[in-house]
C-alpha cells in the first residue's frame, strides 16, 4: 500500500470533519510512532515525533493540494517524519558516538527507507483488518485467521470449524474482498 487516497486527504483540509481526522490518526499515528521507535527513540520520544509531525499535518493538510508531480503522500509524511526525529535527535545534544547515528540518519533522508515503507503497508492492512472485523461476523472473521494469520490449510480449518470446504473458500473470498475495498477506498498504486 503506497497510496492515500485523495479523498481522505481532501477531507482532512476541513478541520471539522471529525471523522476524517480520527480515521487519519488512527491510520498514521502508529506509523510515525513506530517510524520514531524504529531510528532507536524511546516510547516518550516517539510519542513526541508522532505529536509533532500530526501538528505540522493539522497545520498544512488545510491548504494541501496533491500534485502528483509533486512525489506521493507517503514520501512527504516521510520527510516530515524523517525531519522530526533528527530535529528531536539534535535537541538532544547528541553525544560524540551518537552523531554516527545523526549523519546516518540524514542520509537517509534522501529516499524512502525500507522500514517506513513496510511499515507504511503494515498500518494500512492494520487499519484495513479491524474495519472489515468489527463488521464482520466473529466466526467468519476467525475463518479468515485461521487461513491468513494462523496459516492453516483448508482441511485443518474445515476440522477445526466444522465447516466444507467451499464454505471456508467462500468465506476467505468475501473477507478478503472486504479487506481490498477498505484498501481501495484508502487508495492503492503508488502516486497518492
Amino acid at each position: 500500500m503506497n497510496t492515500t487516497r485523495q479523498t481522505l486527504l481532501h477531507r482532512v483540509r476541513d478541520p471539522s470533519d471529525r471523522e476524517a481526522w480520527e480515521q487519519f490518526f488512527e491510520l498514521y499515528a502508529p506509523l510515525l510512532e513506530g517510524y520514531a521507535r524504529a531510528h532507536g527513540l524511546g516510547k516518550d520520544d516517539a510519542e513526541e515525533v508522532r505529536d509533532q509531525c500530526l501538528e505540522v499535518l493539522a497545520k498544512k493538510l488545510p491548504s494541501f493540494e496533491y500534485e502528483r508531480a509533486r512525489g506521493s503522500f507517503s514520501a512527504w509524511l516521510h520527510r516530515i517524519a524523517h525531519g522530526k526525529v533528527i530535529d528531536l535527535v539534535r535537541a538532544r545534544k547528541v553525544r560524540a558516538r551518537e552523531s554516527v547515528e545523526l549523519s546516518t540518519l540524514a542520509d537517509e533522508g534522501q529516499s524512502l527507507d525500507r522500514h517506513w515503507e513496510a511499515q507504511w503497508r503494515a498500518e494500512h492492512l492494520r487499519y484495513a483488518l479491524g474495519k472489515v472485523q468489527a463488521d464482520e461476523e466473529p466466526e467468519r472473521f476467525r475463518v479468515f485467521e485461521m487461513l491468513l494469520v494462523d496459516e492453516l490449510d483448508v482441511a485443518e480449518v474445515c476440522a477445526r470449524t466444522g465447516l466444507k470446504a467451499t464454505q471456508v473458500y467462500k468465506i476467505k473470498a468475501a473477507v478478503l474482498a472486504k479487506v481490498r475495498d477498505v484498501l481501495e477506498r484508502l487508495g492503492t498504486g503508488a502516486e497518492a
